[in-house]
């Protein structure tokens, strides 16, 4: 004989209930795990400042002699290497924190949040065109 199931609304609310508590704890590790942030690294390297060539310089030399109170002041010249591979992927569209875009995504819609509500209706399927 096969188990019987029980058929009352409150049972199947206390159902519901327990299979949200424990999706909502799955849900609260997932957050602290994506929340930690990635590092945006920036190394500047500066190098010596170059100096004009051939007609370029004798053209410098020419403005410098005969134009009082013009002078030529060389600076470095700096160079940026910008390495974003470790940002993680809410920090790159501009959210300081993974709360704020989970807040966003799932006020407008976004990031497939409707798998939320499956446990109310039992649906375990990933296709729901059957």
């Amino acid at each position: 004989m096969g188990r019987k199931q029980n058929r009352s609304s409150l049972g199947r609310i206390q159902k519901a209930t327990r299979a949200h508590q424990r999706k909502f704890t799955t849900t609260l590790q997932d957050i602290a795990r994506q929340s930690e942030p990635g590092e945006w690294q920036t190394e500047i390297i500066e190098h010596p400042p170059s100096v004009p060539c051939g007609d370029e310089y004798n053209a410098l030399q020419e403005i410098l002699t005969t134009t009082s109170g013009v002078f030529w002041k060389p600076r470095k010249r700096k160079e940026y290497i910008i390495d974003s591979s470790q940002l993680k992927p809410w920090q790159i569209l501009g959210f300081e924190h993974y709360a704020d875009y989970v807040g966003y995504s799932q006020t407008n819609g976004l990031s497939g949040h409707t798998a939320d509500l499956d446990f109310l209706f039992n649906d375990d399927k990933e296709n729901y065109n059957d």
